[in-house]
């Protein structure tokens, strides 16, 4: 696998991490990279990445280690360190942390799309369950009412 490390001000470049919702990638534009050699990390190149958005651009400021070179993905870290030969393994590992690559590195959703009948089920469970019995009103039974005995009221010593 080719892993892309320099870019270009104007290339395409697919960014995860943007949408609040899904982790799906989305593209953006590099408008300007730069160095930071000055604040003590190394002349790697930066990237500032514009994504089109409703009100006006997102910015983001990249390295080529967590952009993607194509729509496809994975990452340029990612497709550096991950080899042909061992892919299975990481697929597994993969797998146990919850993230599924599938052989053509296309994205899709993990739950396919239901069937018509199973759509029909669904609708006939759903009338069967919406369906109730008559409504039975039970009469309110009258309550005792309890007659507690009066208190004796204490005779005053008035004698003294």
């Amino acid at each position: 696998m080719i892993v892309k490390k320099e870019y270009n001000i104007g290339d395409t470049v697919w960014l995860y991490g943007i949408a609040r919702h899904n982790n799906k990638l989305i593209a953006g534009k590099i408008i300007h990279s730069f160095t930071l050699e000055h604040a003590g990390y190394d002349d790697e190149p930066h990237y500032v990445v514009a994504i089109p958005n409703e009100i006006e651009p997102l910015l983001e400021i990249r390295t080529w280690h967590n952009m993607s070179q194509d729509g496809r993905g994975p990452i340029g870290a990612f497709r550096q360190e991950v080899s042909k030969i061992n892919m299975d393994a990481v697929d597994k590992k993969l797998s146990q942390l919850g993230l599924n690559l599938d052989d053509d590195n296309e994205y899709y959703d993990d739950e396919p799309d239901p069937t018509p009948e199973q759509i029909h089920a669904a609708l006939e469970k759903s009338k069967k369950a919406g369906t109730h019995g008559p409504l039975v009103i039970k009469e309110n039974k009258p309550t005792k009412r309890r007659n507690y005995p009066r208190k004796k009221k204490r005779e005053s010593q008035s004698g003294i």
